[in-house]
């Protein structure tokens, strides 16, 4: 009697069992999911009306300890001179006549087709056969290969044999994974407050396959409140994977030292961090194929090797770790990161993974079950996230350069971006009958399209006989724009619009998502439970508009468990930092700075809505002020490194003998992500209401939303760089501070209602001799927030 049942698809048995070979920079035809699906029916509608399409296959046999249930779907199926013909369908952009029909991955796929199908019909053999597809021209080349059912038999067992071993170890790892969960315990003697609020609204929702909106403030302990509920989850097989998406490293780093911890209570989880491509290569150059990178040559050789040395080697796979098994067999440390996914239990990665339709995992996310669980973490940052990975701009200067340069590489290349470009002319041309010289339509220009999926099929077809082209980077640069447009075209909706706008010579295309809701939605529908948190999840209406939830979806306000008095919140009505009141409002900011400073010796963080107000403020107050006579001053540059940020932070561990203020940037690097405790800072200033830059993007989204675009497009995003950085002061239940803010309109009741619930005791001044007795209270006196 077998011990254990495994259900697993034919081509993800291949895909494991048979690879090999090299890493390509242009081996797009696999994720052209849309292009391939148009070839595979274009061609199967040309076929006879006995020619079966999409006929599913499911077969049960047992090997080893394990009973598979293997799954396939075939092609086509049909009879030919009265033999059946199993036809497995490929579309590519390889020339034709390069393909020779010895690829043994495809042949293995379509002989365990035959296999399954001849077993269960008693059949004596079949005719297996490969049908490649041109994706420019949709010619078609044939191989054919007839097999006895003894053959097949024997090929199919073989491979079945080969997987089980690895199969095993997957499922006794598993059965461990699953007994250690059962008994896993919550690692704290106490819960925080709200805490345990969370993980059973957590919990609910993966049990349920729902969607949950959280408002968690800091200080709840989120990251445990998410993963532990969901680890649990899992053990239960409620889920399948569990994947923890952040935007930041801080992010990331947490997550990894939450599941440290549970590791230390007993939990035995396999768990991967995922590192850009651009962070992890090892090479000098980021450059994907074997001509230039020793790893990438002969990658898929050695990637199984690779990949069972780590699994026996430990649970938990760092950037470190990946380098160092990458590094030890030979293998793009990239790849081995995502191969690696395919057998963990939890996935730490950045947005980008599940929702990028040009990024996303294709395993996972495209060709997967969707049985997962999504931990969203600091999901205030996907609305604009969004629009941007659902967004994509197209040059014509790129293409006019290339074309010039393809002319005597490749006539058919070039007589595709020749038309491409007459085309952008006549958009140029379009633009001089407007004012601003732009327009924007809510139709998307199909013909640009067309173009620009023959210039992929063409690159596609000519890059092996080409790769040494002086300019093939340049080249492959386009691909990958080209590539990222069209897959851009396939989600356009009524939520976008296409701008086109003249620029010296050039035009500028832009397919702009504005609302990037229903996208989201499609990404996150067939999710086994997906959990949107965040300290500044507010108003919670906004983001379940614009993350694709809805009224049936859960919504949990969660509070503060810091106490209030420990927050000195004041609103400074004496200054407007309207934009016709700014020149006027230098000098008063600069004096209220020097009055909150001198009120208490510690580190004050003051931001700003742009690098240029902050700089206007910093240049009157050390010439005409002096203040770096009785103050230590630190101010934000533009385009710091990440040595540079380092240091800024380092600023606030400094003993110092006066006070520290910080000039910083609202919805910056500062903003958000950094953890300044205890005495490290006692004071955030907040200059206006964080309202973003008012601009051609903005004022579209303002259009589109109707009624409240105002406040979707500026208030809210604005109020929430606003809340991101005035959390900064309270961290921890020992921290205390003050947060000014330095704008009448926070005064209004517009933006009183955007506040938080902990901040209800807020103090308004109308003078600075107001301000200083408030402040004054609060350090010296009884806590201001009992007067």
């Amino acid at each position: 009697m077998a011990q254990y049942n495994i259900q697993v698809s034919v081509r993800n048995i291949i895909d494991y069992i048979l690879r090999g070979g090299s890493i390509e920079s242009v081996a797009l035809s696999s994720t052209r999911a849309v292009d391939g699906t148009r070839a595979h029916q274009k061609f199967q509608k040309a076929q006879k009306d006995d020619y079966q399409v999409e006929v599913k296959l499911v077969h049960t046999c047992q090997v080893d300890q394990i009973d598979f249930t293997i799954t396939g779907r075939m092609d086509g199926l049909f009879e030919e001179e009265g033999m059946v013909v199993i036809d497995e369908i490929k579309s590519t952009g390889i020339p034709l006549h390069l393909i020779k029909g010895n690829n043994i991955m495809h042949w293995a796929q379509v002989k365990m087709y035959g296999y399954i199908y001849a077993f269960q019909n008693h059949l004596m053999g079949v005719t297996c056969r490969l049908t490649y597809i041109d994706l420019e021209d949709y010619n078609v080349q044939h191989f054919t290969s007839y097999e006895t059912i003894e053959d097949l038999e024997d090929f199919y067992y073989d491979i079945l044999g080969r997987y089980a071993k690895w199969a095993l170890s997957l499922e006794r790892f598993k059965e461990r994974c699953l007994d250690s969960i059962g008994t896993l315990t919550y690692p704290f003697a106490t819960y925080r407050k709200g805490q345990k609020q969370l993980m059973h609204g957590v919990y609910k929702t993966i049990i349920e396959g729902q969607k949950l909106f959280a408002r968690a403030p800091t200080g709840i302990g989120k990251t445990i409140a998410t993963l532990y509920p969901a680890i649990k989850a899992l053990g239960e097989k409620k889920t399948e994977k569990i994947f923890y998406l952040t935007a930041k490293t801080i992010g990331k780093e947490v997550a990894n030292q939450t599941l440290n911890l549970l590791e230390d209570q007993g939990m035995v989880l396999k768990r991967v961090t995922i590192t850009a491509k651009e962070k992890i290569c090892l090479n000098e150059v980021t450059k994907c194929n074997k001509e230039d990178c020793p790893y990438a040559l002969g990658h898929y050789d050695r990637v199984n090797t690779a990949i069972e040395a780590v699994f026996k080697a430990t649970d938990c796979y760092t950037r470190e770790v990946i380098e160092s098994f990458a590094k030890l067999h030979q293998v793009c440390p990239y790849e081995l990161s995502l191969d690696l996914a395919l057998f963990c239990e939890v996935i730490v990665c950045d947005y980008n993974y599940v929702f990028d339709p040009s990024a996303k995992l294709q395993r996972f996310f495209v060709e997967g079950s969707g049985g997962y669980t999504l931990l969203i973490d600091e999901a205030h940052n996907l609305v604009d996230r969004g629009r941007s990975m659902y967004s994509v701009v197209l040059e014509k200067d790129q293409i006019l350069d290339l074309r010039r340069k393809v002319k005597d590489l490749d006539t058919r290349l070039y007589k595709y971006m020749t038309r491409l470009n007459q085309k952008m002319l006549h958009y140029r041309k379009a633009c001089e009958n407007y004012e601003h010289l732009r327009f924007e339509t809510k139709d998307m220009p199909y013909d640009i399209e067309d173009d620009l999926r023959a210039i992929i099929y063409r690159t596609e077809k000519i890059f092996k006989e080409h790769q040494n082209w002086q300019y093939m980077e340049m080249l492959l640069d386009f691909f990958f724009t080209a590539y990222d447009y069209v897959k851009k075209t396939e989600l356009y909706s009524e939520k976008y619009i296409t701008s086109f706008e003249k620029k010296g010579n050039n035009l500028r295309i832009h397919l702009y998502c504005m609302d990037p809701s229903d996208n989201i939605r499609m990404a996150t529908n067939e999710m086994k439970g997906v959990v949107y948190f965040s300290a500044t999840l507010l108003p919670m209406s906004y983001y379940m508009d614009l993350l694709g939830g809805n009224k049936e979806n859960y919504g949990m306000m969660l509070s503060s468990p810091f106490d209030s008095e420990k927050l000195g919140l004041v609103i400074d009505r004496s200054i407007s930092t309207k934009y016709q009141n700014r020149e006027s409002s230098i000098g008063p900011i600069g004096e209220h700075i020097m009055t909150i400073a001198r009120e208490k010796k510690g580190n004050y963080l003051v931001f700003f809505p742009s690098y240029k107000y902050m700089e206007d403020v910093l240049n009157d107050l050390v010439f005409s002020r002096k203040v770096e006579e009785e103050f230590d001053l630190l101010y934000q540059e533009r385009g710091l490194t990440e040595a540079a940020k380092e240091a800024f932070i380092q600023s606030f561990e400094k003993p110092r003998e006066r006070s520290l203020i910080a000039f910083s940037v609202l919805g910056g690097m500062f903003s958000e992500g950094i953890d300044l405790v205890g005495n490290r800072l006692i004071g955030v200033l907040i200059v206006g209401v964080g309202l973003p830059m008012i601009c051609y993007e903005n004022d579209l989204i303002k259009e589109h939303f109707g009624q409240k675009g105002f406040d979707y497009a500026y208030v809210y995003p604005g109020m929430n760089k606003v809340l991101q950085a005035a959390g900064r002061v309270i961290r921890t239940v020992h921290d205390m501070g003050v947060v000014v803010l330095l704008d009448e309109r926070f005064a209004g009741h517009q933006y009183r209602a955007l506040f938080p619930l902990e901040w209800s005791h807020y103090k308004t001044v109308v003078r600075k001799e107001d301000l200083y007795a408030v402040l004054d209270l609060f350090w010296n006196g009884e806590n201001m927030n009992k007067s």
